[in-house]
């Protein structure tokens, strides 16, 4: 005996394939809409920064008015031995300066933190660095010199940013950053204090003891840091 199935209309089955699509849709554009609530934080791109770094340089030491004449507006300050690490082209084409800073390790601690934007200099100014400048901190339990320095001595002391046309908010090729290496025993400043009386210079360790002293250059773009670039001073001796 034969049996005979009913087929469904073609019409009906027309109707549940359009069905299936429309809800397939629906939950498609609620899962998108679920998806676009969440926030995802990719890791920022570092900018790329090269440099030329040389010791065996000398420079005036801007920073302390004990090693300096005030000649009206303009200054003149006894050389010291440094080191220049200078800039030669970075990408992208533009890079704020007040979001890259500069971290100065020293004997295992935070010797100096500072936005280069901070730590511009316009040799020969004669002009200070204003309040609320970066200050140096503690290089261990190393003293400086006679020990007469204090910390909270500014960062000029140390080192300084040197734009290559001041003002300017991005980082340009030919900027300086000058590193002063802390003079020898027989420097002797202006008002006569001898050994120079605090803190002049990286110690002269930095540069003869692997990993003693190093810098770090971060950017620094939301909540996120990024490291440019590091650079330790050993074998970079500015005497």
């Amino acid at each position: 005996m034969r049996r005979f199935h009913r087929r469904r209309p073609a019409i009906y089955r027309a109707v549940s394939s359009v069905i299936s699509v429309i809800l397939l849709l629906c939950v498609t554009v609620i899962l998108i809409a679920v998806v676009a609530t969440f926030r995802f934080n990719l890791p920022t791109s570092s900018p790329h920064v090269w440099y030329t770094a040389s010791g065996n340089e000398s420079e005036q030491a801007w920073g302390d008015p004990t090693d300096c004449t005030n000649t009206s507006i303009y200054a003149a300050c006894d050389p010291l031995p440094a080191v220049f690490v200078s800039v030669t082209s970075f990408t992208p084409s533009y890079i704020s300066l007040s979001q890259l800073v500069l971290v100065f390790i020293c004997n295992g601690t935070e010797l100096m933190n500072g936005t280069l934007k901070a730590l511009e200099v316009v040799p020969g100014s004669g002009a200070n660095p204003g309040s609320g400048s970066p200050v140096l901190k503690s290089c261990g339990t190393w003293s400086w010199g006679s020990g007469q320095g204090t910390t909270g001595t500014y960062f000029n002391r140390l080192l300084y940013y040197q734009q290559k046309t001041p003002g300017i908010p991005g980082i340009q090729q030919g900027d300086i950053l000058v590193v002063y290496s802390h003079p020898k025993l027989d420097f002797a400043d202006r008002s006569g204090h001898n050994p120079d009386d605090d803190y002049h210079g990286a110690p002269l360790w930095c540069f003869t003891v692997q990993n003693a002293c190093t810098l770090y250059l971060d950017y620094i773009s939301g909540k996120q840091t990024s490291l440019v670039f590091s650079l330790s001073l050993y074998q970079l001796s500015g005497v």
